[in-house]
């Protein structure tokens, strides 16, 4: 870039570029334009000419420059005074966060990276809550640091977003919770009477399920769940250290609707297994597995719950309430089909479902 003048490498940049070569830099200690080092005028030039803001310090004094997709994060106590300032005069009120940074690249440490990062500044007459994501970078001069790339974003709308999913979840959070207690208080008054301790211990427990499974949705933000937190979620009540349960299958997320629907499932046959099936005996086991399977051109979700070791499966004399669960919630919440099998060797359930349903929906 030899030979170039200022008009050259300073062309075009919007209201900035203007602005830059408008200035009277032999007024600075950089000088005139034609004596800048080449990689301040190429760092220049890529900062004009880019639409992400930039800014850049420059020198000892931390000359300053900036372009117009920055010049949109400032108010008019700094546009466009800022051009051609000493950093720390201009930016004296939040010197203490980023001068340290900047005494970091300048002296030859590298790079820096800050993400949601709170750096409150005034503009339009009153001093605002900022959020940036941004990274100071080194320029080259002579093997040494000669100033302090900016690239940078204001993400204080999504920092603000994101705080208020939380508080969101939190109230969500604590209201489920109370009327969870509130439900459990209810049951125990309608069921004292001590022949209906049995059916007391089923409601409660299912109460306990759809508690776990909305802890573990409110930590996802109720979008979805990963499937393997869901089921472990669902069998911390029933794992002995007996390594009785095996889980596998490859890494899916399911909605919110289905984390549900599976946990109250699951609770309904390891109940059913706790009692009549595998987990009666020291020796049963219980596998769960699901698979994505491409039958005739469709992929299907597959996922299986097999008894064995235990005693013979026996199909009951009428349909109980939880096998209604079980099939009413996983058909209509994975749009699938359920299939119960009653073998010598143990009960299987399998769920068969489109693989598409198990998909969030767009934004």
């Amino acid at each position: 870039m030899a030979g170039e003048g200022a008009s050259d490498f300073l062309a075009g940049g919007g209201e900035m570029g203007a602005l830059t070569r408008a200035f009277d830099w032999s007024k600075t200690s950089l000088g005139p334009p034609d004596t800048w080092p080449q990689s301040l005028r190429v760092t220049v030039r890529l900062v004009l000419t880019s639409r992400h803001p930039m800014f850049v310090w420059w020198g000892p004094e931390l000359i300053q420059f900036y372009n117009d997709a920055y010049r949109g994060t400032m108010g008019p106590e700094r546009h466009p005074s800022a051009l051609g300032a000493r950093g720390h005069e201009c930016w004296a009120e939040i010197w203490d966060i980023i001068g340290p940074q900047i005494a970091y690249v300048m002296a030859g440490h590298g790079a820096t990276w800050n993400e949601d990062q709170l750096v409150p500044v005034t503009r339009h007459g009153r001093r605002e809550d900022v959020w940036w994501t941004y990274s100071f970078g080194p320029i080259d001069l002579d093997g040494k640091v000669g100033g302090v790339l900016v690239v940078c974003r204001d993400v204080t709308s999504e920092h603000v977003a994101k705080s208020s999913l939380n508080l969101i979840n939190e109230e969500l959070t604590h209201r489920v919770k109370n009327t969870l207690a509130i439900l459990g208080a209810v049951a125990t008054q309608t069921f004292r009477d001590p022949a209906s301790r049995a059916d007391l211990e089923k409601y409660q427990g299912r109460l306990a399920a759809f508690g776990r499974a909305h802890d573990l949705l409110t930590a996802a933000n109720w979008a979805a769940a990963p499937l393997d937190d869901v089921i472990d979620a669902a069998l911390i009540p029933y794992r002995t250290g007996e390594d009785q349960f095996t889980v596998s299958g490859a890494p899916l997320v399911v909605k919110s609707r289905q984390a549900l629907a599976l946990s109250l499932a699951i609770h309904e046959l390891a109940t059913n297994a706790l009692k009549y099936g595998a987990l009666t005996v020291a020796d049963g086991r219980v596998s769960i597995t699901w698979t994505a399977d491409d039958q005739k051109g469709e992929p299907r979700f597959v996922f299986v719950w097999q008894e064995s070791g235990g005693p013979a499966a026996s199909k009951p004399a009428g349909v109980g309430f939880g096998s209604r669960l079980i099939s009413r919630v996983l058909q209509d919440d994975f749009g699938g089909t359920v299939a119960v099998s009653y073998d010598p060797t143990g009960l299987v359930c399998r769920l068969t479902a489109p693989l598409d349903n198990l998909r969030p929906s767009p934004d």
